[in-house]
């Protein structure tokens, strides 16, 4: 379910996206699918090209950002690029309303931003995508995704999606009051936390030496 494979001619790898299924399904069946053939893309000049089904600018540089970090992949297409040109695709991807993977864009206007600031809960199935920071002034609920090219930070509780440095960036941290995401991912690396994760205090992620590394946010104590 999600994707289907096919050998091409010139050492090509086709994943045929399947329409009707959402973008998450189709993140977790290609790391299924092709970590179980880690070995055969080590040290080799894979190309991979993404067919079926069109994405945004920012699931797009996921996708190459996941084959890059955890399997070496760094020729990447999808099949769309070749009728479109780059700003030209973005801008498609910023006129959609509701995305084909079911979650629904919060504002057309956050693609450009340095930073944002959400002053309300992101509900399941609402998403935030910005080439910067963001920062949410609430919750962000199981099912609700923020995607950042900075860094993310939540004033409440982190339970659904969140991606920083989406853009490849490993200089970027997602921070949250309750930190308890179902996925969270920096710069290509993902970390699954425990469903009872998050009940003790304010944390921070941030990428080092190659691992996702959860720690306390204690704020320094200043003297009067």
């Amino acid at each position: 379910m999600g994707i289907r494979i096919k050998g091409k001619s010139g050492g090509v790898l086709e994943i045929m996206m399947q329409p009707s299924s959402t973008y998450n399904e189709i993140k977790l069946a290609i790391g299924d699918k092709l970590n179980k053939h880690k070995g055969f893309f080590s040290g080799s000049d894979a190309k991979v090209v993404f067919s079926g089904k069109e994405l945004t600018a920012l699931q797009k540089q996921e996708l190459k950002e996941i084959l890059r970090g955890q399997l070496g992949i760094v020729h990447v297409a999808f099949d769309t690029e070749e009728y479109a040109a780059p700003q030209e695709a973005k801008k498609q991807d910023a006129e959609q309303g509701d995305e084909p993977n079911g979650v629904t864009l919060v504002s057309k206007e956050y693609f450009d931003a340095k930073s944002v600031f959400v002053t309300h809960t992101l509900r399941g199935g609402q998403r935030i995508e910005c080439e910067g920071d963001i920062v949410v002034l609430g919750d962000v609920n199981d099912g609700a995704e923020v995607i950042a090219g900075g860094s993310i930070a939540v004033m409440g509780t982190l339970r659904g999606l969140a991606h920083a440095g989406a853009r490849g960036r490993a200089d970027v941290v997602v921070a949250a009051n309750v930190l308890a995401p179902k996925q969270l991912r920096i710069s290509g690396k993902i970390a699954v936390f425990p469903s009872d994760a998050g009940s003790d205090g304010p944390k921070v992620a941030e990428y080092k030496q190659g691992s996702i590394v959860i720690r306390p946010l204690k704020p320094q104590s200043r003297s009067l």
